[in-house]
C-alpha cells in the first residue's frame, strides 16, 4: 500500500486530507509542523507528501527545502497544499522544490488525480 505524508498544523485540514486519501486506497501518517514533517518522512519514508505551507515551527517552504537537500529523502515529491493562492506563492512554492500545488479549499477529485500521478512516478524510480 503506498503511504501518503499529510502535513498541516490546522487538525480539521489534515484529518478531512487524509480521510479523503484513506477512502481512495491510500496509508496515510501526518505531521503538526514542517520540523515533525522531517522526522516523519525520515522515518516512514512515504511515496509523497501533502505539505501545508504556512506553519507555525517550520513552515512548508523550508521544510520542502531541507527534504530536497537530504540525499535520503530528496526523490520523495512534495505536493504543496495552499491557501496562499498568488502566482508569486505558487512560484515559490515551486522553486522551493514542490513538484506541483494544490490551493485551498481543496478541490478533492483533482487533489486525488495528482496523487495517484506523483505516486506512480515515484513508483517507477523506487
Amino acid at each position: 500500500m503506498k503511504t501518503i505524508l499529510v502535513v498541516d498544523d490546522n487538525t480539521d485540514n489534515r484529518n478531512i486530507i487524509a480521510q479523503m486519501l484513506k477512502i481512495s486506497g491510500f496509508q496515510v501518517v501526518c505531521a503538526i509542523n514542517g520540523l515533525h514533517a522531517l522526522e516523519v518522512a525520515a522515518s516512514e519514508r512515504p511515496h509523497l507528501i501533502m505539505m501545508d505551507m504556512a506553519m507555525p515551527v517550520m513552515d512548508g517552504w523550508t521544510a520542502t527545502s531541507h527534504l530536497k537537500a537530504d540525499a535520503d529523502l530528496a526523490t520523495i515529491p512534495v505536493i504543496a497544499v495552499t491557501g496562499h493562492v498568488t502566482q508569486n506563492e505558487i512560484n515559490r512554492a515551486l522553486h522551493m522544490g514542490c513538484e506541483d500545488v494544490i490551493t485551498k479549499p481543496i478541490d478533492f477529485e483533482t487533489m486525488i488525480h495528482k496523487v495517484r500521478r506523483y505516486v506512480t512516478r515515484q513508483m517507477m524510480v523506487m
